[in-house]
């Protein structure tokens, strides 16, 4: 009798790290033994390369395959084009850390805005567990940036090099005109790609056209030099060389992954019920017969698989869900005439992986949850003032002076634009003394700046009667005409003032 076992229940796997054997019945499965593997491997020129640590993928395409090159397409061009665009004259997402401030699709975020940032972070920890919760390693197979710019690599791999096979048997040639050509148009294509990702990263900290204007004019800054190199040999070893090593053995997402993981989550599984026994055949043979199972034993699955790992000895850790195994299983079982899903997305409630997972309370509650930290983000945003007023008393001199028969104190005054679209305003102040402000009131500050002035209050001897005062820097439209009228910005403040 078969013993029913967990989802979560880890083993040790023969090649990748762990393994999860786990039918999709839910019953414990014999491992698909290490030697029957490799032998099965072998018909496929790999045994000789199995030693080597390099992976050698196949070309596949399937609905999987076109959904992950569809997000690819998308966020590569928003990469990409993002540093280039300009809203209301400034960038459209530039982070300058020099002046202390982000541009953000004409937002204007100060270090005082960092609470956004938190409730960003929050945000996307909640998603990401909601989404890991769901389907598993979604993100890992279908957004991360190193698994996009590992197929970006290898599809330009696979246009100088040639397919999987030729790959191989390119590799075990000797060295020649045709490999030197093959290969040195692959690296140098790599290696103009890693450059368009480094100034297009570094562009989102520096100006981009002041970084290329820069870059001829030999003019840039030491800084900025140093994270180009970094980034360039970053992407350029991550995604041509390491590829699902970073996945395997850097990541620290593969290795937490299974405490978000429920009996209810979607992965990557191999129906061993109908799949077994496996072993080639012609299309017409008769599986009642002959006692097959659906697989043919062809070993795409793990051909296309960039982790390199056998889904069908169980879920293991390295398994990014990226679904082109169920791609590569699904164009087999068309052209054998059997029904698709040997390989599907499911989960050990639901081996058939048809149920709506939306209606599980535990989803619905984490749907709740990402809606309403999105909500209070919005909200937030929408909140955020557009023009702030700090005010300092000066600590430069002395508490308090004389002057023409009254006392004053002096103030530093800092007006912030955020995002107003008036950028002419009016300063006054507000208290039941007669205080009088003296110094420029008209302030001009641009969308985005920061504009800092010194101002003195004054007030005449007779009318003091406290040491500490309480008045109140106000910020106004230059338009606006009556004291009425309520003001952009205000900011509390003291006088202080000697009493008899």
């Amino acid at each position: 009798m078969s013993e029913k076992i967990s989802l979560l229940n880890i083993t040790p796997s023969h090649d990748n790290g762990l393994a999860i054997d786990l039918t999709l019945d839910g019953t414990r499965k014999k491992p698909h033994s290490s030697a029957q593997s490799k032998q099965s491997l072998g018909n496929n020129n790999l045994s000789a390369l199995i030693n080597s640590g390099k992976i050698y993928t196949k070309r596949t395409s399937g609905y999987f395959q076109r959904l992950r090159r569809y997000f690819s397409y998308l966020l590569l061009m928003l990469f990409f084009v993002m540093p280039w665009l300009e809203i209301a004259d400034k960038p459209a997402v530039l982070f300058d850390l020099a002046a202390q401030k982000f541009h953000i699709l004409g937002m204007t975020f100060w270090p005082q805005d960092a609470v956004f940032l938190v409730y960003l972070l929050v945000l996307a920890c909640i998603l990401l567990v909601a989404a890991t919760l769901i389907i598993g390693r979604v993100w890992c197979g279908f957004s991360c940036p190193q698994t996009i710019w590992t197929f970006l690599f290898i599809w330009v791999e696979d246009k100088c090099e040639g397919d999987r096979n030729q790959r191989i048997k390119l590799d075990k040639q000797p060295w020649s005109r045709t490999k030197v050509l093959r290969k040195s148009t692959k690296h140098t294509l790599w290696i103009l790609i890693s450059l368009a990702t480094a100034y297009s990263f570094v562009g989102y900290f520096y100006p981009i056209k002041a970084l290329l204007i820069d870059t001829f004019t030999m003019q840039m800054h030491y800084l900025a030099v140093f994270w180009l190199i970094f980034f360039v040999l970053g992407t350029y070893l991550n995604a041509g060389w390491l590829r699902e090593k970073v996945c395997l053995h850097m990541c620290p997402y593969a290795r937490f992954q299974a405490v978000m993981y429920s009996e209810d989550t979607l992965v990557v599984t191999y129906d061993t019920q109908r799949g077994e026994q496996r072993g080639k055949r012609k299309a017409s043979t008769d599986l009642a017969t002959t006692g097959l199972g659906d697989c043919v034993d062809c070993s795409l699955c793990v051909q296309v698989c960039p982790v390199d790992i056998d889904i069908r000895d169980g879920m293991q850790y390295p398994c990014i869900d990226c679904g082109l195994c169920i791609d590569a299983c699904d164009t087999v079982m068309h052209k054998m005439g059997y029904a698709s899903g040997l390989i599907r997305f499911s989960s050990a409630n639901d081996p058939s992986g048809k149920r709506n997972l939306l209606k599980l309370p535990k989803i619905q509650w984490l749907m709740a949850l990402s809606l309403t930290a999105t909500l209070v983000f919005g909200y937030s945003l929408l909140a955020r003032e557009s023009l702030s007023i700090d005010v300092i008393r000066d600590r430069s001199g002395i508490l308090y002076q004389l002057r023409d028969g009254g006392i004053e104190n002096t103030y530093q005054v800092k007006i912030n634009n955020k995002g107003a679209e008036l950028e002419s305003f009016q300063l006054a102040i507000i208290a039941k003394a007669p205080f009088i402000l003296r110094g420029n009131n008209n302030i001009y500050v641009q969308r985005g700046k920061v504009d800092t002035l010194m101002v003195s209050v004054w007030i005449a001897l007779e009318d003091i009667n406290d040491y500490q005062s309480d008045i109140r820097f106000v910020v106004r439209s230059s338009h606006q005409t009556g004291e009425n009228e309520a003001p952009i910005a205000e900011q509390l403040s003291s006088f202080i003032a000697p009493v008899n």
